[in-house]
């Protein structure tokens, strides 16, 4: 049941309706209000159709808006937004008008209602409400139509109304033609009929109260008509008209006989009443003179005439006017036909036209329509000339002309090879790829990692250089449909076939390439010259093969074109590689050989698409490429490194600005790396030359290996979804560190070598050796570093590292340990060969003697230094402990503290063996010389000069060795000497030998012995310091 406030909605509804004058019938109604926004506010509203209107009424109040018919009504919507707008006339609703009600729609604000913008909850409801709203002003405009054309031809609808008359027209037409009776009978014959059904209810009424008449019985339309003339309330004289006209008086006076013998008592009650009447007619009747009648008759005579006249007339005009229908008809006929062949003609025009400016494909269209427009008429002479004669000459002409520019389609092919090729190589694509961006983390404190984060794909359509080309291609193949609708497919078909095969033939197949003669620059040129071609040649047969249907050519024909186009390419890349063997720039030649095919490959197997490709003919080429060209980069590498390992004096290098300082030292971490104690500036570069502590090999090593690993990466495929791929893709990473393990073994193999060139005795050198195999570890790292950072995905995970401690090229790095033991080694040789070499003069007596005397004052103190000889070094006990703590700084700017200390440490422990050992064979030597000198008193005060130096130098040389190398050095490792303890002991050996001169060989046993308990443990403890100072520079861990 409706409610209350829809039966008043309804009634409100009912009278809008009513007074604008409409039917009362809703077709359509909104369920859900619609938005309109008036004056600044939004106004709920609903929409109401009936079969002539569409009214915007207001939900509130049920308040009436405004109102469109619908015969003239535009609707459109945008999303939830529909416009309602009034078109000009009909005609105006075929052409865009919704655009323009749109725009009228967002202008009006006013009062106007010409059109207005309403919004819905969705736009679904919109769109039903646009349909419904559509669909009535359809209709509308439908029955609009077809009464406008009922009324401009109303002949037809005549027609059919006469012919459902014709059978009261024919007994009219015909009385009026042969009796030619008056107007006023027709009229009482009209009335007649129109009366008849009233007498006869009068006579079923009269024949309930008396029995029926056998004349009813006979014939009741005969005893009505008999009715019709005696009954006086119902007197009707057509009877007597009808009657007179069809030869029927007799049977009427005999009807009028038999109704006066069955009815006497009514007829003579008739009489009766009627009887003064008639009397008055007769005395009426017989005052009409003679004359009167004559005139009478003459005024019928002379209407007969007239009204025979009249019939005459009409009948002339109704032959005329069926003859103008006749006319008419033919004239229409006729007309049908002009048009028809106006139509032949129009269309005949048309494909003249397009067969002239070479617009087949619109001639072939315009052809088809053109015969199925004349088939038709082909009974006539233009229709039959049209069909049999022009129409195959002009599909003749049109085929003539699609295989010309089928031929000149053919050769722009041939013509666009190349650009299509460069365009497609140099084409960015139009797929962003998604990747993972490192960036590499280092503390102050010597660790490191790799920070990954991961960039997404995205759609990014690049412009391609020959879209034109393309539009040119996809042109061409629309031929396809023109050579279709003439009936010639195949041969379009083998014609492209031939002609693309001669092509191919000719520009790739069997190209002429001597090559000899040629620079490496124009092979390569060459080469890509001939990748171009081929490559846009691939990819307009793809092109063509989505372009055509049915396919011109079809997929094992492409897969067998690709497979001896991939071979023909594959050889001359071989030779054009043989050709480039003696060429200077070979490896820079082989690779831009190598990243021309790789890019071929990727790019043809990627874009061609109507076959899968099969990459294996070129893949091989391409590996077996790029592992030369890896083996020829490796062996680059490996001879700059000897270059560089042979050529270097091992002197501290020198940066002599920021750049250089940046270059050295920042590039490779070296001042972040902690442990290793580098003895750099703390502050960086601040002005000047600053010396760093290894030689200018090692940043020389780390840009080759660096400059080796990039160019590997560039040139080895680590994307699993590429198309080209290395056959030992899985295991990459391993190669890498293979080549790199050659690069640095090559690398720790020349450093050894070149620790033998280094003279015995050069300190300096073999300090700087030590700190720039000890730096190599970091250089390791730093190799590392750039490994993860380009290796595609998070490599070993996100962990951190330490520089100097590489984890995937431990092995290398353990082969600079090696040469850092070494270089320590002979270091600690040189520094003891010379220290030895200044203590020479100790183990001689006349060394001790002087020095008493110069303590005396009696002689002057001089330098211990041989002229002759051009040698400069001073040498004595006290001047090889002023060298010693000479080196100190020098050795503290090349190497690190603990190694200076570990090596400090070693040497003065073998300073004072050696010195204890010399002054022992002073001694001995002084009892056992040829002089024979046994001045034991002399012994004695030898010994007394060496405790006095030691006691007047120990304490001196011990505060200025911790200075120079801190307090890491123990007081008995910086000079680990009791020059009392050893005098002690020598003097009870003088007095032994003073009391038993007879047996000096069980003395120097016994002095033997002394020395070898003096400094045994003296010499373990340097021992253990020189072991830690080697793995602290190499960075092992003592067990």
């Amino acid at each position: 049941m409706e409610s209350e406030s829809d039966t008043e909605e309804n009634e409100k509804i009912q009278i809008i309706l009513r007074d604008m004058c409409d039917s009362p019938h809703v077709l359509y109604r909104t369920e859900q209000p619609l938005r309109l926004y008036r004056h600044g506010k939004q106004k709920k509203v609903h929409l109401y159709a009936t079969a002539y209107h569409v009214y915007l009424v207001k939900a509130k109040k049920v308040t009436f808006y405004a109102r469109w018919p619908n015969k003239l009504l535009t609707v459109s919507s945008v999303q939830n937004t529909l416009f309602i707008g009034k078109s000009d006339s009909t005609k105006d609703i075929q052409t865009n008008v919704s655009t323009r009600a749109v725009l009228t729609a967002e202008k009006d604000e006013g009062n106007d209602f010409s059109s207005v913008k309403l919004e819905g909850l969705s736009a679904k409801e919109v769109r039903d409400i646009e349909d419904r709203l559509t669909e009535l002003s359809t209709t509308a405009r439908i029955l609009a139509d077809t009464l406008e054309r009922e009324e401009e031809h109303p002949s037809e609808h005549q027609e059919s109304f006469s012919k459902e008359n014709d059978e009261w027209g024919e007994a009219d037409s015909e009385g009026s033609e042969d009796e030619g009776g008056p107007l006023w009978e027709q009229q009482q014959q009209q009335q007649q009929q129109q009366q008849q059904p009233i007498l006869q209810d009068q006579q079923q009424r009269r024949s309930r109260d008396v029995e029926l008449n056998s004349l009813f019985e006979k014939a009741p339309s005969r005893y009505l008509a008999v009715t019709s003339l005696v009954d006086g309330e119902f007197t009707d004289y057509s009877t007597l008209k009808n009657a007179y006209l069809r030869n029927e008086e007799d049977i009427l006076l005999e009807d009028l006989a038999a109704f006066i013998n069955e009815n006497e008592g009514q007829v003579e009650k008739l009489c009766e009443r009627h009887y003064p009447a008639f009397l008055h007619a007769a005395r009426q009747c017989t005052s009409i003179s003679e004359q009167d009648a004559e005139l009478v008759g003459q005024e019928l005579g002379g209407a007969t005439a007239l009204a025979r006249s009249s019939v005459m007339e009409m009948k002339r005009a109704a032959a005329e006017l069926n003859l103008s229908r006749c006319i008419r008809e033919n004239v229409a006929h006729v007309c049908t036909l002009l048009h028809a062949l106006l139509e032949i003609a129009e269309h005949l025009e048309m494909v003249e036209m397009r067969v002239h400016k070479r617009q087949l494909l619109g001639a072939v269209v315009s052809l088809k329509q053109l015969l199925r427009v004349a088939t038709p008429m082909s009974e006539y002479a233009l229709g039959e000339y049209v069909v049999h004669h022009r129409v195959p000459q002009m599909a003749q002409d049109i085929f003539t002309a699609a295989v010309q520019q089928l031929n000149a389609w053919l050769k722009l092919l041939r013509e666009l090879s190349r650009p299509i090729g460069i365009a497609a190589l140099t084409w960015e694509g139009s797929v962003r790829a998604g990747s993972i961006e490192k960036k590499l983390e280092v503390t102050n404190e010597g660790d490191w990692w790799v920070e990954s984060t991961c960039s997404r794909a995205f759609i990014k359509r690049a412009p391609f250089a020959e879209s034109a080309g393309i539009e040119d291609i996809l042109y061409g193949a629309s031929l396809q449909e023109v050579f279709e609708e003439l009936r010639r497919g195949t041969y379009y078909c083998n014609y492209y076939a031939e002609s693309r095969g001669q092509q191919a033939k000719l520009d790739l197949y069997e190209p002429f390439f001597a090559g000899e003669g040629l620079s490496g620059e124009e092979l390569v040129a060459e080469l890509q010259r001939y990748c171009e071609t081929s490559l846009g040649f691939l990819l307009i047969e793809d092109i063509v093969h989505h372009a055509t249907k049915p396919h011109i050519q079809s997929s094992s024909e492409i897969l067998s074109m690709w497979d001896r186009l991939s071979q023909s390419m594959a050889d001359r890349a071989r030779r054009v590689s043989s050709l480039l063997s003696n060429d200077p720039n070979y490896t820079a030649r082989m690779m831009d050989i190598f990243r021309l095919l790789r890019q071929f490959l990727n790019v043809a197997v990627d874009l061609v698409s109507s076959v899968r490709l099969s990459p294996l003919t070129l893949s091989l080429v391409v590996e077996a490429m790029s592992d030369n060209i890896i083996s020829s980069w490796l062996q680059e590498a490996c001879m700059e490194a000897t270059q560089a390992v042979l050529t270097d004096t091992l002197v501290p290098l020198i940066a002599t600005n920021v750049e250089d300082y940046n270059a050295y030292v920042k590039k490779f971490y070296l001042d972040r790396c902690k442990y290793i104690e580098l003895p750099l500036p703390p502050n960086g570069y601040t002005s000047g030359r600053v010396s760093l502590p290894y030689a200018s090999m090692v940043p020389v090593i780390g840009d080759v290996a660096l400059r080796f690993l990039s160019r590997c990466h560039s040139i080895v495929v680590t994307d699993h979804s590429a198309v080209v791929r290395q056959s030992e893709l899985n295991n990459v990473d391993e190669m890498f560190l293979k080549y790199l393990s050659v690069l640095f073994r090559t690398v720790a193999e020349l450093l050894q070598n070149h620790l033998m060139t280094v003279p015995e005795r050069g300190v300096l050198q073999f300090a700087v050796f030590v700190t720039s195999c000890a730096t190599m570890s970091v250089i390791l790292s730093c190799v590392e570093q750039q490994f993860f950072l380009a290796w595609p995905s998070d490599y070993g995970g996100r962990r951190w590292e330490k520089l100097g401690e590489p984890r995937l090229l431990a092995s290398s790095a353990a082969l600079f340990e090696k040469a850092v033991e070494k270089g320590i080694d002979k270091l600690l040789n040189a520094f003891i060969m010379e220290t030895e070499d200044r203590l020479k003069p100790t183990a001689d007596i006349e060394y001790w003697k002087r020095l008493i005397e110069v303590r005396r004052g009696t002689v002057q103190a001089t330098s211990r230094v041989d002229p002759e000889s051009g040698d400069t070094v001073e040498r004595g006990f006290v001047e090889t402990m002023e060298y010693i703590i000479g080196m100190i700084p020098q050795l503290c700017a090349v190497l690190q503290v603990s190694v200076v200390r570990s090596v400090l440490g070693t040497v003065v422990a073998h300073v004072c063996v050696t010195l204890q050992g010399n002054l022992e064979r002073a001694l001995a030597g002084a009892l056992e010389s040829g002089g024979g000198t046994r001045d034991f008193a002399v012994l004695r005060g030898c010994v007394s000069e060496f405790v006095a130096t030691a006691d007047a130098n120990v304490p001196g040389w011990q505060r200025r060795i911790a200075a120079a190398v801190g307090a890491g050095l123990p007081l008995t490792a910086r000079f680990p000497l009791d020059p009392v303890a050893v005098a002690e002991e020598l003097l009870a050996w003088i007095s032994r030998r003073e009391a038993a001169a007879g047996r000096p060989a069980a003395g120097l046993e016994a002095a033997g012995k002394f020395v070898a308990r003096g400094v045994g443990k003296g010499l373990h403890a340097v021992g253990q310091t020189v072991m830690g100072g080697a793995n602290a520079i190499t960075g092992r861990r003592n067990s």
